[in-house]
């Protein structure tokens, strides 16, 4: 690259340089750019890994148009840069700090300030984690409410403290994936120190038939009722579905690609 210069003589003066400076950069290898003899290395900016949260509604149970969005689900994607597609990333190896950085941007460009996001028993249970997530979320461009998602139940002794820890600062715990009845005995140590319980519809990718679905549903909407947790449903995927879920009893929240898909929160979400 080069320019006109004062003391060029000739329109031959800038294609020399330009000539030159084209060797120079082959002569320094790929991705280099020649500016009037000075070899510059570009940045290659292809392997910079981007994140972004994805939100996801999660609706109370009002029947019609009515139905309103209670809170944000953030589902983790990773921008693919030579796809040029958003991809749901193989491993999530994210520390706590970048986490809360991509939290405030969903935040910043949502509507609903209640959110809830996942997390790995191991980051649960990281002290350092809990004392982070708990000043972002009392911070002034924090969420108004805010709920923890575990998949599994750490050891009863090492979730009483953390369990204790959060709810104390206003953060509100869900377990999920409760599965079918078979799981209660391992969970149900635990259901005084959470908030919320969450059962999906489908199990091995299959949706449950109507009369099992029902059947689980009135478990754990018991359950939920006796310890005065929140029920949620996760998995709805067609408006019969859903017209069918409004004539279970028990369930407080419904979720799933039909009522939201996960989507780039955009100030519509």
């Amino acid at each position: 690259m080069t320019e006109l210069q004062a003391n060029d003589q000739a329109p031959d003066d800038i294609y020399k340089r330009a000539d030159q400076s084209l060797y120079t950069s082959k002569k320094n290898g790929r991705d280099t750019i020649t500016v009037d003899g000075v070899p510059q290395q570009l940045e290659d900016d292809s392997k910079q890994e981007s994140y972004a949260y994805f939100v996801r509604g999660i609706y109370d149970t009002v029947v019609g148009t009515d139905a309103r969005r209670r809170a944000n689900e953030l589902t983790l994607r990773r921008y693919d840069r030579k796809q040029q597609v958003w991809m749901v990333p193989h491993q999530d190896h994210l520390n706590i700090d970048t986490r809360i950085e991509l939290m405030r941007d969903a935040l910043v460009n949502s509507r609903c300030q209640s959110i809830v996001m996942a997390l790995s028993v191991a980051n649960f249970l990281d002290q350092a984690a809990a004392d982070k997530l708990v000043a972002f979320f009392n911070s002034p461009n924090g969420p108004e409410v805010m709920y923890i998602e575990l998949d599994r139940v750490p050891v009863i002794d090492l979730l009483i403290p953390m369990a204790e820890f959060y709810r104390k600062n206003g953060i509100k715990i869900v377990l999920t994936q409760i599965g079918s009845n078979r799981h209660f005995e391992a969970i149900n140590a635990s259901l005084q120190y959470i908030d919320g319980i969450k059962l999906s519809i489908q199990e091995a990718g299959q949706t449950l038939a109507p009369e099992l679905l029902r059947k689980n549903i009135k478990f754990w909407g018991d359950i939920a009722k006796n310890w005065n947790v929140e029920f949620i449903l996760d998995g709805v995927i067609d408006d019969s579905m859903l017209t069918w879920l409004h004539e279970q009893d028990y369930i407080d929240y419904l979720e799933g690609d039909y009522l939201s898909k996960p989507e780039l929160p955009l100030l519509m979400s």
